[in-house]
């Protein structure tokens, strides 16, 4: 199970040039805590983000720094890879270091195009993050949730 990090997770609030786990306060999304500690040891957990400007030490400062970061197996980042959540190299890396078909990813984030359209394109699962109810504008039928902790009741029913 892969989180988008900002956005999904965490607050987006701070300084735009400063990573993250530097900013004077950090946050953790309504829900993220809770949905973390209701999947914590059903599946592995993990980061998957596009963030250019925290390496992979800042954000698990970050995590650690609002009680996040203990939930997670591996965080999978676009300075660490390289690549992006939309193009393959990045699931290609997700898959062989959680040793897990891409078709047994799932996906969970805020954007509709970085979190969802673009991992379904290559085979992995994906739920959009949607608290304000807004409509995809092509008429994709895609699972919707509008909190984590809905979708993290919606994972344990499913499994």
């Amino acid at each position: 199970m892969c989180f988008d990090w900002g956005g999904t997770l965490m607050s987006e609030q701070g300084p735009v040039d400063t990573p993250m786990g530097l900013w004077p306060q950090v946050q953790a999304l309504p829900g993220a805590a809770e949905a973390l500690a209701l999947l914590a040891g059903r599946l592995p957990l993990a980061i998957a983000t596009n963030a250019t400007v925290s390496r992979r030490p800042m954000i698990e400062l970050a995590l650690r720094r609002v009680g996040l970061g203990r939930h997670f197996a591996d965080i999978f980042c676009f300075t660490e890879l390289g690549h992006r959540k939309n193009e393959p190299e990045f699931w290609d890396a997700v898959e062989r270091r959680l040793g897990v078909p891409r078709e047994r990813i799932a996906m969970v984030g805020d954007s509709l195009d970085h979190d969802v359209r673009a991992p379904r394109r290559f085979g992995v699962q994906a739920v959009w993050l949607n608290p304000a109810g807004a409509a995809a504008t092509d008429g994709d039928e895609l699972p919707i949730v509008a909190d984590l902790p809905a979708f993290a009741r919606w994972v344990i029913l499913a499994s």
